[in-house]
């Protein structure tokens, strides 16, 4: 019997298959309504009982010859690493169909609170050398989010990213990290220890476990950082490109959650002691301004009167929010 964890981590694993790959298996099963756990290991037996399936794999992988690979696989289960697939009860809505689109894999490893896939998530983005004055607005907006029971999701750089995560924990609520780098790889923060991490944390990786930072896996955390939220808020961002032509971060989140139909949100730059250029930039093509005192509010009453922004988008993939620039 195949075990349906191992089948996706397999997959995952294996030299050229990647996000559009699995995203195409993940079709073929949904649409023959095939049990992994019935997929027999043998070659032979799979082209007989599922040819459209085989005709994916065939020449791919091997899962008669996988012993190096499995004990990977209970290694990371040992660590409290957990599949994240599709076909599981709380694998996120829309996630399958926003991976076709958008490049992200589908296959995911996760650590912590997996129940949180299933929670309204908001993002919360900006800068790493953010002001003093950003770095109080993001403490504010966060707090006020997980007090309205909202999951804070973000990406664990310093700056706006951490004191995201940290003032979601400390007024008690929860909150996703969107990692850059494998889940192997990740490391708690001293500011952060204190909290229930098995409770109130959850802990996301797209990519190989033992997988390094890079600058470009930054860049495609971005992606699932947007996949993984209902809404996106920007609190600091610098132009689209730096004088190096340097592609700003929160800059390409934003311009992701557009693509994406999501809600973005731009602190005002009149609310910061230095206006950043890329904050003026957004809300002149279409981001929605948010001022003190209501962050919250705004925010709150928005994703309820849009439901589902980003299964909606990939169904109406002409968005009316319209990108007016480009990389």
């Amino acid at each position: 019997m195949m075990n349906t964890d191992y089948f996706w981590f397999a997959l995952f694993m294996t030299r050229g298959i990647g996000p559009k790959a699995l995203c195409s298996i993940a079709r073929v099963i949904e649409k023959n309504n095939i049990r992994i756990s019935d997929i027999p290991s043998d070659s032979k037996k799979l082209a007989e009982q599922h040819p459209e399936l085989w005709k994916k794999l065939d020449g791919k992988i091997d899962f008669e010859e996988q012993n190096d690979l499995y004990s990977r696989f209970e290694s990371l289960t040992d660590e409290d690493v957990f599949m994240i697939h599709p076909g599981l009860s709380f694998y996120p809505e829309g996630l399958l169909e926003l991976s076709e689109r958008f490049s992200i894999s589908p296959v995911l490893f996760g650590r912590g609170e997996k129940s949180l896939l299933s929670s309204t998530g908001v993002a919360i983005v900006g800068a790493r050398s953010v002001s003093e004055k950003g770095l109080e607005i993001t403490g504010e907006i966060a707090s006020g989010l997980a007090g309205a029971g909202m999951n804070v999701v973000s990406g664990y750089a310093k700056g706006v990213d951490s004191k995201a995560h940290f003032a979601a924990l400390d007024a008690e609520g929860t909150t996703t990290i969107v990692l850059s780098e494998g889940i192997k790889e990740f490391r708690v923060k001293k500011e952060l220890g204190e909290f229930r991490w098995d409770r109130d944390v959850l802990v996301v990786s797209q990519f190989q476990p033992d997988s390094p930072w890079m600058a470009r896996s930054a860049m495609m955390r971005n992606k699932l950082t947007c996949a993984l939220s209902r809404a996106v808020i920007v609190v600091e961002s610098g132009p689209e490109k730096d004088e190096r032509g340097k592609m700003s971060g929160t800059f390409n989140t934003a311009r992701t959650a557009l693509e994406m139909n999501l809600p973005l949100f731009v602190v005002s730059p009149s609310s910061l002691d230095k206006p950043p250029p890329g904050n003026q930039t957004l809300i002149d093509i279409g981001a929605i301004e948010l001022n003190p005192p209501d962050y919250t509010d705004v925010v709150i009453s928005n994703i309820e009167s849009n439901k589902n922004p980003g299964v909606s988008a990939v169904k109406d993939k002409k968005s009316t929010q319209t990108m007016l620039f480009q990389d």
